[in-house]
């Protein structure tokens, strides 16, 4: 891992209306490193990443992507917001995994992930669907080209979206409780395609509940409760040894549910 992150938060706030979503955030999140978000619900952790992604406008801070200011520009030294063109630029060198799966319903899985390389990005398509193909082989669906969405389960429609979102390679992935809308069965095969990617050395922020997942695959594992970082560390650090009484609380309630992830299945 470098020295400099490839993702910077300084100081963010976020507001909606009375409420304080996020009420200064700082994180850095190193090259190759996988850091999950962890917390109750309503702690700000999906706000913290739309943020990242540019889904939701920050009131004040800023976040880096290697190094450059997102979604403003320095101008006569004041900051002025980008145009959308160049917010969508920005926001394509980061991919984002939702609790929904999102797939377009009309398009076969293949075009489902080759279509922003190939309309978006400019790649030639035979180039963009050998990559589509390899990864789906990757998540266990190298069957799965020509069905459509409503042909798959839940947990199928995760991978290929995964799949999609890796098809853009991005600086940085991002995932938002990407189980919370599976089936418990469906789950594990979801976490063993994301373990894979971590083992590849892909950049990832992932906000879950899965806890142990986040013991077994994160670098580095942050909770946040009311908007705000609590605690920081490896999962070893704050997951076996808690430091704060708050975390205390939170890991007493939410055993670890899952084992280490199998191989995925089709």
């Amino acid at each position: 891992m470098t020295t400099a992150p490839a993702l910077r938060v300084r100081g963010v706030r976020k507001n909606f209306g009375d409420h304080a979503a996020l009420d200064g955030v700082d994180l850095d999140v190193a090259d190759g490193e996988v850091v999950t978000i962890i917390g109750p619900s309503g702690s700000g952790k999906s706000t913290l990443i739309r943020c990242v992604h540019q889904l939701e406008t920050i009131d004040s801070g800023a976040i880096y992507l290697d190094g450059e200011l997102l979604g403003h520009e320095r101008h006569r030294g004041t900051l002025r917001p980008l145009s959308a063109r160049r917010v969508a630029a920005q926001r394509g060198r980061m991919s984002m995994v939702f609790q929904q799966f999102h797939l377009i319903p009309h398009f076969t899985v293949l075009r489902n992930i080759t279509e922003a390389p190939v309309r978006v990005h400019g790649r030639p398509r035979e180039e963009a669907e050998a990559e589509a193909r390899d990864l789906l082989a990757r998540v266990g669906l190298a069957d799965r080209a020509a069905h459509y969405p409503r042909q798959l389960s839940g947990g199928q429609q995760q991978r290929v979206a995964i799949a999609r979102a890796v098809a853009a390679r991005p600086r940085v992935m991002l995932f938002d409780e990407p189980t919370s809308a599976l089936d418990p069965e469906l789950v594990d095969e979801v976490l063993a395609v994301m373990r894979n990617l971590a083992t590849e050395g892909m950049t990832m922020v992932v906000v879950t509940h899965e806890i142990a997942f986040a013991r077994e695959v994160a670098d580095r594992c942050v909770f946040m409760e009311a908007g705000r970082i609590v605690e920081s560390g490896t999962p070893d650090e704050m997951l076996t040894n808690p430091r704060t009484a708050r975390l205390r609380s939170f890991l007493a309630r939410h055993r670890d549910t899952h084992t280490t992830p199998q191989e995925p299945v089709s």
